[in-house]
């Protein structure tokens, strides 16, 4: 195990209250590292579960030009024209809401199950990319879900994946986890179902280090969106590689 201790962690960064965060080891699916009370309880995890629903996207990925409100996408000005590595870098919803609606349910059921992961309750494209409640995963299986897709890494849809969470840290939604930070992530905003309900939640994932991850860290902020969250994973992550 990772010697990561809470002492540590105190002396290292300001560790906001409603912190929670757990680590994976990539080749065992071990849990190395877990502060997280009812990690195998379902959620809701926001735009995280967006690159299951690629996966069960037939065809190649489109180009798609995101006109922001007006295609209900969280940027009102929008992206304009978008590739699928940059969509999914900028967890464009209207980019993906476009995709989800050209899945098969039974396809992306067979996607999930083959990661480990429920599908979405609803048949509906907002529930396929995580908007609203309807698609709950525990937070230990997705950690591992997303071990699994750094172990097929070799597969070219999955390539196409990792690529867009690599530019998602490096420029994209998750880039508040530093500049240095090499490493492949994804964000995501959801609602919270916590007993003290708070206006959102914020989750980052973070697989490290990019070429080869070797840990997968899962990151929960209560009360800020993603990208918000992706600076307490910068300062897990960084705090993690300091005791290793």
């Amino acid at each position: 195990m990772i010697p990561l201790l809470t002492l540590f962690l105190a002396a290292s960064f300001d560790l906001k209250t409603g912190v929670d965060y757990l680590v994976v080891d990539v080749r065992t699916r071990e849990v190395l590292q877990q502060q997280w009370t009812d990690a195998g309880a379902p959620i809701p995890v926001g735009s995280l579960v967006k690159p299951f629903t690629a996966l069960a996207y037939s065809g190649n990925f489109p180009e798609f030009i995101c006109r922001g409100a007006a295609d209900r996408c969280w940027l009102a000005h929008g992206h304009g024209r978008l590739v699928f590595r940059d969509a999914l870098a900028q967890s464009c919803n209207a980019y993906f809401l476009n995709l989800a609606r050209e899945v098969d349910p039974a396809t992306l059921a067979v996607v999930a199950s083959k990661f480990g992961i429920p599908a979405p309750a609803a048949d509906t494209a907002e529930a396929r990319i995580g908007l609203g409640k309807e698609w709950r995963i525990s937070p230990l299986a997705l950690a591992r879900a997303y071990a699994e897709l750094a172990a097929r890494a070799s597969e070219s849809r999955v390539a196409d994946i990792l690529a867009g969470m690599r530019t998602a840290a490096r420029n994209g939604t998750a880039s508040a986890l530093g500049r240095d930070s090499i490493v492949l992530a994804k964000t995501g905003t959801a609602p919270c179902v916590a007993e003290r309900n708070h206006r959102g939640d914020g989750f980052t994932i973070v697989l490290d280090p990019a070429d080869a991850p070797r840990t997968v860290l899962l990151v929960r902020v209560h009360g800020v969106p993603g990208a918000e969250a992706a600076k307490s994973a910068g300062h897990l992550m960084r705090a993690l590689r300091g005791t290793q």
